[in-house]
Formats: C-alpha cells, structure tokens, sequence
C-alpha cells in the first residue's frame, strides 16, 4: 500500500504549483493541511462537479484554499478560520500567491458565521476543522449547499484508529475517535444525502446532497 502510495505521489509531484511549497513549512511547524493524495481527489471533484463556489471550514494557513482556486480563475473560495496566527499567515499567504480576489476570509468561530457566508449557495463545502464538530459544522451549513452539492469531511478516520479503537491509550484520543465514529455512523444514515467513505490517506466522506 505504501510503495502504491509513493507511486502516486511522485505522479502528482510532475504537476506541482507553486502553493505546494508550502507544506514543508506546514510539516515543520505541525500545522493541519490536508494530504496530498486526497487534495488531488478533491480538486478532481471540483472540476467533475464544476464547481463555483466553495465553503471551506477551517482554513489554517490558506494552502487549500488556494489550491482550489488554483482549478479555475472563476471558482471562489469562502473559508472560515478562527485562529488568529492562522488567519494572519493565510492573508499574507493569499496575497503572496496571488489568491486575494477569489478568496473570501471569515474571521470567528465556525458555529457563529453563518449569517456572514448565507449570501451564496455553495457547490461543495469542505470540513476541515474541529474534528468533534464535524456534525454541528455539517447540520449549520448544508442549508446553503445546492442540491446536489458535496459536502467533503476529512479525517474521517483519524489517525487509523477509527477502524481499531482498542489499540488507543490515551483517554483523549479514545474520546475523539468515538466522536468521529459517532459521526461517520450518523452521516451514512443521513436522510437525503448519499455518503461514500474513501480509504485514502486519513480518510475522507464524500456525501452528496439528494435533488
């Protein structure tokens, strides 16, 4: 699986931008961007769903964001972050790389913006924050996805202890993949909405929002 894995990566590695220079720095300084390999899935999916605007929750440095603008000059990106060392590093980032007109930045908590993001409807939201509120995430703003739309949650497998609870020691750990647990085994129940979970780097849920 690994020699797989590397396979693809060195594929991808040949259609490099330039935004991908900053996951050194984001591996150095422990900070959560999504894995290469599921980035390439979402951009994918992206241009399969021919998407224009996108939700993103949890915007760290802005290397998502900006990735997925990076598909079409016509797609927005509006992405929500609370963190102020993060929100401070995206803007620059977005200005750096030349992303500032087709990223919107939401400055706050993620579960009180939803009367600053509601003048749109959203072809795909992503969740990439907060991993014990994915489920409040999903529920405050599906109302603003199209029918139709994606919602993409990531780590939806956590670390792989998802699938092997027992092997955890820590109290808090075992906590967290019980709520991320919880939450897969809600949304694949989830009226009007279809979900596939992919088995790709820390796993993502693909659901897409009935007509």
């Amino acid at each position: 699986m690994e020699a797989n894995q590397q396979y693809l990566l060195d594929k991808h590695r040949k259609t490099d931008n330039k935004i991908e220079t900053l996951r050194e720095y984001a591996e150095q300084n422990a900070v959560p961007i999504v894995d290469r390999l599921s980035l390439e899935m979402i951009k994918q999916l992206i241009r399969i769903h021919r998407a224009k605007n996108i939700l993103e929750i949890g915007t760290a440095i802005g290397y998502s964001s900006m990735q997925f603008a990076s598909v079409s000059n016509d797609i927005h990106i509006t992405t929500i972050e609370r963190d102020e060392e993060m929100i401070t590093q995206a803007k620059s980032n977005f200005e750096t790389y030349g992303y500032s007109s087709q990223i919107r930045l939401i400055e706050g908590n993620a579960l009180e913006q939803y009367n600053e993001v509601n003048d749109k409807q959203y072809d795909i939201i992503f969740i990439d924050a907060a991993k014990a509120q994915s489920k409040k995430f999903f529920e405050y703003y599906t109302p603003l996805l199209r029918n139709g739309g994606l919602v993409i949650t990531d780590n939806v497998l956590y670390h792989g202890f998802v699938s092997n609870i027992d092997i955890v020691r820590s109290r808090n750990v075992k906590q967290m993949v019980q709520k991320v647990q919880k939450f897969n085994d809600w949304l694949i129940s989830l009226e009007n909405y279809s979900t596939n979970f992919i088995n790709m780097d820390d796993g993502l849920a693909i659901s897409i929002k009935g007509e």
